[in-house]
């Protein structure tokens, strides 16, 4: 099976017992503990050669093919000219060769893509699997930007960060790929949006394909709304500041939200809002800020925590072939 995709299964080195980190990568590095992090990064595809060790979203990865911990374990390689398309094939590789997988960054090389590129891979929810293609979690990002940062991606995949809408474009582009989206309040509330089918159009306007919501967190892209309703969201162009792509002839969607993203018109979501931290503070004169509609039926309250991540449809009948 990893022959398949291009794997040399001879280069893994199988651990006798399980790591507490497991790098992957053609120069292989542990990354340094993040302190404060939501989430621990345990692991990292480390590209090789300086000018490769920027990531694709902008961001620096650590490691230098030397540990920062002298009684760190082993790490299990991979060939230097192999990748892995997505997250859903380092589950299936770590899986199968050790019996076991973690969350944490690391380098894939989609379809059509000519460098690797830094990914946060989730491998915990519902599964694992899952590509993030955005994460926020303390508004240390800002995501008020012209299109062109949009289109190319921003900020560390080892925290918060926009993927880029060419990288998503070919990410989603190489197969069926569904969306989760994982909310949390300042309350400490979690709820989710799922949409089984997910995709991003090419360059240009980036438009949306997006249906078959599921989930706790109410269908902020609303695709059970009227298709002539301004907060339908399947099939809207990417708006952001200076590119305004939106269905409404009275003002810049962009503008008035404070973010990139789908829009027709007024919506029920934008996850790229400006980041709230006044919590007492909340009012719709503020603006709308990290804004899912249905969590709260309240345009004016602006979540804490943001993660949206992909991954193929196929994958649950993958792992149970496997």
């Amino acid at each position: 099976m990893l022959e398949k995709h291009g794997v040399d299964c001879e280069s893994f080195q199988v651990l006798d017992e399980k790591p507490t980190d497991v790098v992957v990568g053609r120069t292989p590095g542990l990354l340094k503990p993040s302190q404060g992090e939501e989430d621990p990064i345990q692991e990292s595809l480390l590209p090789a050669g300086e000018d490769d060790r920027k990531d694709r979203t902008g961001g620096m990865l650590y490691g230098n093919g030397q540990s920062d911990y002298p009684d760190a374990p082993p790490s299990v390689k991979l060939g230097r000219t192999n990748y892995f398309e997505d997250c859903a094939q380092v589950h299936t590789a770590y899986v199968t060769l050790l019996g076991y997988v973690s969350s944490g960054v690391f380098s894939i090389t989609p379809v059509n893509i000519d460098s690797p590129m830094s990914v946060y891979c989730d491998q915990t929810t519902d599964g694992g699997g899952w590509t993030v293609i955005q994460r926020r979690f303390d508004g240390s990002l800002e995501f008020f930007r012209i299109i062109d940062a949009y289109r190319e991606g921003f900020g560390d995949s080892s925290g918060e960060y926009w993927l880029g809408l060419d990288n998503i474009h070919r990410l989603t582009a190489q197969d069926a790929y569904e969306l989760y989206i994982e909310l949390e309040d300042w309350e400490g509330n979690v709820k989710y949006a799922r949409y089984s089918t997910f995709s991003v159009g090419a360059g240009g306007y980036h438009t949306l394909r997006v249906g078959g919501y599921s989930g706790t967190a109410g269908d902020g892209f609303g695709t059970d709304q009227p298709t002539t309703s301004y907060r339908y969201q399947n099939g809207a162009k990417f708006s952001t500041r200076y590119f305004d792509q939106d269905a409404s002839s009275v003002s810049s969607v962009a503008e008035l939200h404070g973010g990139g993203w789908w829009y027709r018109g007024m919506a029920y979501s934008n996850l790229n809002g400006p980041y709230f931290r006044d919590t007492d503070l909340r009012s719709n004169n503020n603006g709308m800020g990290v804004l899912w509609y249905q969590f709260t039926d309240d345009f004016s309250y602006s979540l804490k925590k943001t993660k949206m991540m992909v991954r193929p449809t196929d994958f649950s009948t993958r792992l149970a072939n496997n």
